[in-house]
């Protein structure tokens, strides 16, 4: 799930407060310490490191090298006949572990050569789909030339520095400068296409101009991303419940909530010592309830917004029932808002191109015009201002909302292009290794074997004490 997305839905909540934005807040982490099984997840991003098909190869080799050893040594299936004198029986034995023997070795030879090869062939194929001078010889289905991917750009700015020769204290504000200069690098390319995306309605990749029935379809893939969001306020039955008790609870306890999370305590420990004081205190069970789940919150910054957005709740209440709180006219207008909102999605999935390959440049222009009008809502729209405040996606300033677009648009192609060169990328190493890495490997493990065998086990080899 998209942090951004889930930070909308955690901010706009349907028919409630208006939550304020966490700047400088990392987010991924805090929803981690809110879900019930954060310690299985926090051990299971610990493999990330093994992310890919350099993972692949090294989990692979490991279970190649260490266990199925085991199962060739020790195969109970494989035996001496029921006859076989005790040096047959001896010799079947030494074969089984002979032939284990060839498991850790290959699992060597793969690491050192195919894990070691990885990068090499990575950077040669990233040379060529994003160097400008070669990539316009090649398919501009895979041409990130006018948006690089990040491993070639920092390997680019790294480049440069190294040239410069700059000096810094430490390793640490070395990175610091090279991915401020990769995020800078990065920034100008994605405004160089937004720039002619805005201008001519088409992303130019060098002297080449993407299909419109391309763009088209990443279009079609963008505006998918702003239904989702649209669809994220949608109120199901049992949210609809959900809200209407909690609408109980905070209507019929505002007078203390107000007292209690009003003028917080800045400090962090002053905060969190202040909210148990006043679950301790408090005999009310509704207002625990409510001040049980703020303290259960991991961080100051969301213990405050929380404690802010529940009082901003109150008085969203109130406005979506006209002024005065009424259980049947909150349901109602939850209800009303599941309308709005149906309406308000059929009209932004009106604007996908259906014919794909007869979409020429007015075919884009008008795409592109009917999403900004799709996406944007007017501020003397109560129900659309209250749902939409504090939304991402939907806006009320259509310029800026047109700059947004636009910006996504790009963003959008630059990872569909990139997610089609990943699939290139993970092809062409497969046939790179079916014609160069696995005859190399097999040929140095054929060379390698027997003349590791006869060095370090001589008797299993049959170089003494037997045949082979």
């Amino acid at each position: 799930m998209k942090i951004q997305k889930v930070e909308q839905s955690y901010n706009t909540v349907q028919n409630a407060a208006h939550a304020t934005s966490f700047k400088g807040v990392n987010l991924g982490s805090q929803i981690t310490e809110l879900l019930p099984n954060k310690k299985a997840i926090s051990m299971l991003s610990k493999f990330k490191k093994f992310n890919g098909e350099g993972g692949g190869i090294l989990i692979n080799s490991i279970g190649t090298g260490a266990i199925a050893p085991l199962f060739i040594a020790f195969n109970p299936l494989v035996k001496a006949p029921k006859d076989a004198t005790p040096e047959q029986k001896k010799d079947v034995e030494n074969t089984k572990k002979y032939t284990a023997m060839r498991q850790p070795i290959s699992a060597v030879l793969a690491i050192l050569i195919q894990f070691g090869l990885q990068k090499p062939m990575d950077i040669a194929l990233d040379s060529l789909f994003n160097n400008p001078n070669v990539a316009k010889h090649l398919w501009l289905s895979l041409d990130q030339s006018a948006l690089n991917n990040d491993g070639y750009v920092e390997r680019k700015i790294a480049k440069e520095m190294n040239k410069e020769k700059s000096h810094f204290k430490d390793k640490k504000a070395y990175k610091e400068e090279l991915q401020k200069r990769v995020a800078a690098y990065k920034e100008e390319q994605l405004n160089k296409v937004i720039k002619n995306l805005k201008d001519n309605k088409q992303i130019k990749i060098g002297s080449r101009i993407v299909e419109n029935k391309e763009l088209a379809r990443v279009i079609n893939k963008q505006i998918d991303s702003y239904l989702e969001d649209a669809r994220s306020f949608l109120q199901d039955e049992k949210g609809i419940l959900f809200y209407k008790d909690r609408a109980e609870i905070l209507m019929n306890n505002e007078e203390e909530l107000k007292r209690i999370l009003t003028n917080l305590p800045s400090d962090e420990k002053a905060l969190d010592s202040y909210l148990k004081k006043q679950l301790a205190n408090t005999k009310n069970t509704d207002v625990k309830t409510i001040l049980q789940e703020i303290i259960d919150y991991p961080s100051k910054e969301l213990r405050e917004s929380r404690c802010a957005r529940t009082l901003q709740r109150c008085d969203t209440i109130r406005k979506a029932c006209g002024g005065t709180y009424n259980s049947e006219k909150y349901v109602q207008s939850m209800l009303d808002d599941n309308s709005y909102l149906r309406k308000f999605i059929l009209k932004l999935e009106d604007c996908k191109v259906k014919n794909l390959d007869a979409a020429d440049l007015n075919t884009v222009k008008k795409q592109i015009k009917n999403v900004i009008e799709a996406c944007s809502y007017s501020s003397d729209n109560v129900r659309a201002d209250r749902i939409f405040k504090n939304a991402f996606t939907f806006l009320t300033d259509k310029n800026q909302l047109s700059n947004k677009i636009h910006k996504d648009i790009a963003k959008c192609y630059k990872t569909v292009i990139g997610n089609r060169y990943k699939g290139f990328n993970q092809l062409a190493k497969i046939v790179i290794g079916a014609l160069i890495t696995v005859p190399v490997t097999c040929t140095a493990l054929n060379w390698v074997y027997p003349r590791f065998m006869d060095i370090f086990f001589p008797k299993l080899s049959g170089k003494k004490g037997g045949d082979k």
